[in-house]
């Protein structure tokens, strides 16, 4: 089978603009997981959980570790599985990857009623 000089080199254009979005999206979605728990946690679960908050409020200090863990581990899907972002038609836990997750969780543990470093996350 030959290969014409116009096919080669339309394929060779199509799998260099392929590699090129790859490389976009890629790079796209390591800046987003590399944002802080902190920066996380006042983006994703913040923004519903302030003081006087319908959902109510909720910061690293309102639990112990312990009790984090337990909500991160059990808690967090059911009670999550419908909330979504004020102002956006997409689901909180379709937004967040894994990776993301475990920052939040990480933060709030690490800040914790009964860490080393309590945080309220309140302000900037």
């Amino acid at each position: 089978m030959s290969v014409t000089k116009p096919t080669l080199l339309v394929s060779l254009a199509t799998a260099s603009l392929c590699l090129l979005m790859l490389t976009f999206a890629l790079s796209g979605s390591t800046t987003a997981q590399s944002k802080s728990g902190k920066d996380l946690y006042k983006q994703n679960c913040r923004v519903c959980h302030e003081k006087g908050s319908a959902s109510g409020e909720y910061s690293p200090m309102s639990l112990t570790q312990d009790q984090w863990k337990i909500f991160f581990k059990n808690k967090l899907v059911p009670a999550h599985k419908n909330a979504s972002m004020p102002g956006m038609n997409q689901k909180l836990l379709e937004m967040l990857t894994p990776e993301q997750l475990k920052a939040i969780e990480k933060f709030a543990v690490d800040h914790a009623a009964d860490s080393e470093q309590p945080q309220t996350c309140s302000g900037e």
